[in-house]
């Protein structure tokens, strides 16, 4: 159930944690929080039994409080062994909870690490793998996968990279009913001052909120563009003329390069026109 986006952009001096608010204990489907900020450099979300997640998260900060010594990256090392104990304890060990078939969770951590953002997928047994680039966890993750690949650009903007993610959260949650559309939000990049910073965009004063007005503007975006690709498909097939629609893109790109010409050397232009009415003026003061 649910579902877990990690990204890079800007040519992976950033990177974003995203997971949608779907949870469900005992029969009941709810909306809960299901990113965690796990220490000031490390971020946490996941799929699977969200008990296993409230188990594995004070083990592991009680892990890394015991450590008199901690270095950059030990997180995922203390991650990978907490989780491999609570796979061995609730799949093989008896009394046996659950089969060996059954995964209890796959997550992302996500860690800033000397100013650099790192993505790791961890997986039930224990073991996490590096992100080099984008990946998603959970009941939705194979069609956002395929979101993905379609959209990702390494070099794309922080802007750029959470409105594709979002896109991904919704369009999944409109086939996939695990899957709903209130994104939760982590944003890993150098902050300001050579700062090492992590924001989430959920978070509030004192409290976490799952439905975030500037998350909302994203998901209002992302929705009316694809309304318009609807519109469009539909119109083709209505034999609204590929050439219409061609002519229409056409007069749409010549708009927006006048306005980048008249940004770029309007002013030039207009000063020199100004200059001749000034030397008009001059003639016929003379």
């Amino acid at each position: 159930m649910t579902l877990i986006i990690g990204m890079y952009y800007n040519s992976s001096e950033g990177a974003i944690v995203v997971a949608d608010s779907r949870t469900m204990r005992g029969g009941d489907y709810t909306q809960d929080k299901k990113l965690f900020r796990v220490f000031d450099d490390v971020v946490f979300a996941a799929a699977g039994y969200s008990g296993m997640v409230e188990k594995l998260l004070p083990k592991v900060e009680q892990s890394r409080l015991r450590r008199r010594q901690f270095l950059p990256g030990e997180s995922l090392e203390i991650f990978e062994d907490e989780m491999a104990e609570l796979s061995d304890r609730y799949k093989n060990t008896r009394p046996y909870r659950f089969s060996a078939n059954d995964t209890l969770l796959n997550g992302i951590i996500g860690a800033l690490i000397k100013g650099k953002p790192e993505l790791h997928t961890l997986y039930d047994n224990g073991y996490a793998e590096i992100i080099h680039d984008f990946h998603a966890v959970g009941h939705g993750a194979r069609h956002a996968q395929n979101i993905l690949r379609t959209l990702y650009e390494p070099k794309m903007t922080k802007d750029r990279a959470l409105e594709v993610a979002v896109h991904a959260i919704v369009e999944v949650s409109q086939v996939d009913a695990m899957v709903d559309d209130c994104p939760q939000i982590a944003v890993l990049e150098k902050g300001k001052d050579d700062n090492d910073g992590i924001v989430i965009l959920n978070d509030i004063e004192n409290g976490f909120e799952i439905t975030c007005k500037k998350i909302q503007n994203i998901k209002d975006k992302v929705q009316g563009i694809e309304l318009k690709r609807t519109k469009i498909f539909h119109m083709l097939l209505d034999s609204f003329g590929v050439d219409r629609i061609d002519k229409l893109i056409k007069e749409y790109k010549d708009a927006s390069h006048n306005k980048d010409e008249k940004k770029d050397g309007g002013g030039g232009t207009r000063k020199g026109k100004t200059t001749t009415r000034k030397s008009r003026a001059g003639k016929k003061t003379a």
